[in-house]
């Protein structure tokens, strides 16, 4: 039996937090290892979260094992988180810049309810660590969320089922964190 959740492992400061969070919402889910054989990992999971981590895009890519093949060859649901996030929009040809980081609270405003979104207010805060923005969605996605400094908050491409986010929505810091988890992990069965 597949599991709901693989979580990509790069050994960010809240990996443990998302998959803790994916099984207090009643998901079954589990670590995945950066090298893991692609093929092994689709027939493990019905959805993937790309966690955040400690590198950059797209200078540490030799570090990020199977995360590219993965983002464009899994068949079920991606969620990008932080790096993830980034790395996702890399692979699809977004634009990431090294401006405007943010750090700490950060007030978003949702340009699109969307799924991810659906159900939440159209400003809450979010928990934000990271030095690389997105500042330009790619191709065939939509922005659905935006700050006073970063334009790509959030993105989505709901025909491949693509989904990233910049902020943290595992902490307890981001306003509807769990909403937003939820909303995701819904398209999992």
């Amino acid at each position: 039996m597949s599991l709901h959740v693989g979580v990509m492992n790069f050994s960010g400061q809240y990996n443990h937090l998302i998959l803790r969070r994916v099984r207090e919402l009643g998901f079954t889910g589990d670590f995945v290892d950066l090298n893991e054989p692609v093929n092994q990992i689709i027939e493990r999971f019905r959805c993937l979260i790309i966690s955040g981590g400690p590198w950059n895009v797209p200078e540490d890519l030799p570090r990020l094992g199977n995360a590219q093949r993965l983002i464009l060859e899994f068949p079920g649901p991606v969620l990008g988180i932080c790096l993830g996030h980034q790395l996702m929009a890399y692979t699809y040809g977004g634009e990431l810049a090294r401006v405007n980081p943010e750090f700490g609270g950060v007030r978003i405003m949702v340009d699109d309810e969307d799924t991810l979104f659906r159900g939440l207010p159209r400003e809450f805060k979010v928990w934000e660590s990271h030095n690389i923005s997105v500042i330009r969605a790619p191709s065939g996605f939509r922005v659905i969320a935006h700050s006073d400094r970063v334009p790509v908050e959030a993105m989505v491409n709901e025909d491949i089922r693509r989904f990233g986010v910049q902020f943290h929505p595992e902490v307890s810091h981001t306003e509807y964190g769990r909403e937003i988890l939820r909303n995701f992990l819904n398209l999992c069965h």
